[in-house]
This record gives structure tokens, C-alpha cells and sequence, in this order.
């Protein structure tokens, strides 16, 4: 058997989600980067941008570029934390909660293309190894 490293195999992971996601994630309107950031905004509305940054090792600058674009569109809205200004909290938008709502199917279709053929054990096991080898690229030292 021919064992590949962690380095040769997460790419080609990688581009095949991009590839099976690109052209219809683009039909909901969204540029790259943009979905993942409307995940999160769907289930932790209100949160910071900050937020955004650590979940996805993201430069505070990167970010901002996404949220501003996404806020043009509509998808999201900032507003100053009333209690300190240098806070800005993010919440969704209806119209973001509708294009959130349609990506749901094109991830499910992506997960059962992903794990077809594999058992419910082996997909549980897998996804935690990788958040514990994302952690350990963190920094991160947790255990399972």
C-alpha cells in the first residue's frame, strides 16, 4: 500500500470539496470564503469578528474584506457593542438566514459523497483526528 503524508493528502481533499462546491455555492451568490463565514454567523449570531479569526485562522484583515462585501450584499449586518465601542458584533441577515438555508443540501450532498462507504464509527473517528491534528497545528493541545 501506498501511504501518502498528511501534507500530499489534505490538498487533494481540499480541492475536491472546492471543485464540488465552487460552481454551486457561487450560484447562491457567494465569493470564496463567504460561506463558511455565513456558517458560523448562523449559529453564533451576534459574535465578534474577532471570532471569525480564530475559528478560521483568519488575518483580522481578511475578515474585514469578507464582512464588508458580505455586508454590502446584505447577507450581514455590524453594529458597535453598546457597552464598548471597540467591540462590533455581527449578526445575520434574513436574506443571509435564506442563502445559509439553501447551502444546507449542497453540504449534505457533499458530506454523503464524502463518506459513502464509510460507517457511521469510522466518519466520527475521523472528523475528530482531524479537529485533534488541527488543534496540535493550533497549538492547541487537547484530547479527544
Amino acid at each position: 500500500m501506498n501511504v501518502k503524508r498528511l501534507y500530499q493528502n489534505l490538498p487533494r481533499l481540499y480541492d475536491s470539496m472546492r471543485k464540488l462546491l465552487g460552481d454551486r455555492k457561487e450560484s447562491c451568490g457567494l465569493t470564496r470564503g463567504q460561506p463558511r463565514i455565513l456558517d458560523y454567523l448562523f449559529h453564533h449570531d451576534g459574535c465578534m469578528q474577532k471570532d471569525f479569526c480564530r475559528e478560521y485562522s483568519l488575518e483580522a484583515s481578511t475578515v474585514s474584506n469578507l464582512l464588508v462585501a458580505m455586508e454590502k450584499d446584505g447577507l450581514l449586518r455590524r453594529e458597535r457593542n453598546p457597552s464598548t465601542s471597540r467591540i462590533v458584533n455581527v449578526y445575520i441577515t434574513e436574506e443571509g438566514k435564506r442563502v445559509q438555508k439553501n447551502l444546507g443540501p449542497i453540504y449534505d450532498e457533499l458530506e454523503e459523497k464524502a463518506f459513502r462507504g464509510i460507517s457511521p464509527e469510522e466518519k466520527t473517528y475521523f472528523l475528530e483526528l482531524l479537529e485533534k491534528i488541527t488543534n496540535n497545528l493550533k497549538g492547541n493541545d487537547t484530547v479527544l
